[in-house]
């Protein structure tokens, strides 16, 4: 289809509209609205035919409310044709009632597409708002018309209305308070709901601002508002990035909006405000009332539980961080530092013992490696040797990569030199094995440096570790002139 300027399509509903509000209740006004809310719900379908992608399904439910409620309001003129007036309750309302979840349900997907898991703090809070909105509809629309009437049709589809301005209020703070771009298509589906819940408030307080006239044409001067609120909706669906709703906005999403803060500060005052200005008379407004604050009060305790959870994974995450290395898992350098000063204090006995004991580990033709198969394959090394040196510790001891192909073992425990000596050759015999990858098969050496602090005159943490690499680096000179001379060896 030709592309339609998202704009002009509010543009024409407010054209259709304007009859409405001019001359309510005439029959060319009511027909501009019909014919303008029918061509707005075609357009969104013939739109969405053109759509494909995971957002598809989101953009067909709001569009499928759209339908419910234009069929409802062609039901309602058929049925008043064919048999007069239908009264207060008519089977048009049945369809009006259920494009709200319709709505509902299609924003809330469209949603969890640009957020995937990350919709449950903005859920809450949407909800604690939309307690305290559910409580103001409830005291103020629903239970003064109910409260002096017998439970008949009327009084129950006359709270459905109100529940379901409820409902998009929630969907609409869970698309603001949600991750995600706030630009392009959001902005349309935000004031389609906006101007969505100011038509619908502003038709249950018409009878009590402008007694003077019938319901029904107060109901008319506002249909001009309900369609332009509609076309909002086929606007986002027109709009040229309607597409990629569901893109996440990179940074933007950690960001705590200032509105948020301000929206929940007035949800967690309404209520203790409104129950220390008004007095409640009847049992079922406090028992609302006290019903609201629990469902209010549970719903902040659940953020805040949620809120002190993250705060301790991250800090968690970001200790394990300082203290690991990053690629391998194993301890880092200042680790290794705190465990081995931690093993020097405890060696330090009237009785002399031997350990504790560094190995010091640098791996054969790792160089080779990267040169021959990438940087990719020199990381799966890395990662295997520190899986072999983990499954190979001691109870007590610490494995630790100091950086490119140098590892560490800390053994605190060690009785002498030949315990040591045996420690590193059964580190020596995990390490040498070849490293398969796939098909591709890496052949590993490694030369290993020990130093014991009994064997030091003044054993500290930086003399240990001078002393396991200087004999890590012998062993390895001696590995290259081996490797040199075996080729002359007849």
């Amino acid at each position: 289809m030709r592309r339609v300027p998202p704009l002009l399509v509010p543009a024409f509903a407010a054209a259709a509209g304007l009859p409405a509000a001019i001359a309510p209740g005439s029959t060319f006004a009511h027909a501009s609205y019909l014919i303008g809310f029918t061509t707005v719900v075609v357009l969104g379908w013939v739109r969405l035919r053109a759509l494909s992608g995971p957002v598809h399904t989101g953009y067909a439910f709001i569009v499928a409310a759209l339908t419910v409620w234009v069929v409802g309001d062609v039901l309602y003129d058929v049925l008043d044709r064919l048999i007069g007036p239908l009264g207060d309750v008519s089977p048009s309302d049945v369809l009006w009632v259920s494009g709200y979840p319709l709505l509902a349900v299609g924003l809330i997907k469209l949603v969890r597409l640009r957020a995937p898991g990350k919709l449950r703090e903005g859920m809450l809070d949407a909800l604690a708002m939309a307690t305290v909105m559910a409580w103001l509809c409830w005291q103020f629309l629903i239970l003064p018309a109910a409260e002096h009437a017998k439970l008949s049709l009327p009084i129950v589809f006359g709270a459905f209305y109100p529940l379901g301005d409820v409902v998009l209020f929630a969907a609409a703070a869970i698309l603001v308070l949600a991750p995600g771009s706030k630009r392009g298509p959001t902005r349309y589906l935000t004031a389609a709901l906006t101007v969505t819940l100011i038509g619908d408030i502003s038709i249950s307080m018409l009878p009590a601002l402008l007694p003077q006239l019938s319901r029904a044409v107060q109901a008319d001067r506002l249909d001009g508002v309900l369609l332009v609120a509609n076309s909002f909706f086929v606007a986002a669906l027109v709009h040229p990035e309607a597409g990629r709703i569901a893109e996440p906005d990179g940074v933007r999403e950690q960001r705590l909006h200032p509105a948020r803060v301000v929206f929940l500060g007035i949800a967690l005052v309404t209520l203790p405000m409104f129950a220390g200005l008004q007095t409640f008379d009847s049992l079922l407004a406090r028992t609302s009332l006290l019903v609201s604050i629990a469902v209010l009060t549970a719903l902040v305790l659940v953020r805040f539980v949620l809120v002190v959870r993250e705060q301790e994974y991250t800090r968690s995450a970001l200790a394990y961080q300082t203290q690991h290395d990053q690629l391998t898992g194993l301890a880092n350098r200042p680790a290794l530092q705190a465990g081995l000063e931690l093993a020097l204090l405890r060696s330090r006995t009237p009785v002399p013992v031997y350990g504790p004991v560094i190995f010091f580990v640098d791996l054969d033709g790792f160089k080779q490696i990267n040169d021959r198969h990438g940087h990719a394959a020199g990381d799966f090394v890395l990662v295997e040797v520190a899986a072999r040196l983990r499954a190979g510790l001691r109870a007590g001891d610490v494995a630790a990569r100091l950086g490119g192909d140098e590892f560490v073992v800390l053994s605190g425990e060690v009785d002498g030199p030949a315990e040591a000596h045996a420690i590193a050759e059964r580190l020596r015999g995990l390490l040498t094995g070849p490293v398969r990858r796939g098909e591709e098969t890496y052949a590993v050496g490694v030369s290993i440096g020990v130093a014991a602090a009994g064997e030091l005159d003044q054993p500290d943490a930086d003399a240990l570790l001078a002393a396991a690499d200087a004999g890590m680096y012998a062993e390895k000179t001696r590995h290259r002139q081996a490797e040199t001379l075996a080729p002359a060896i007849p």
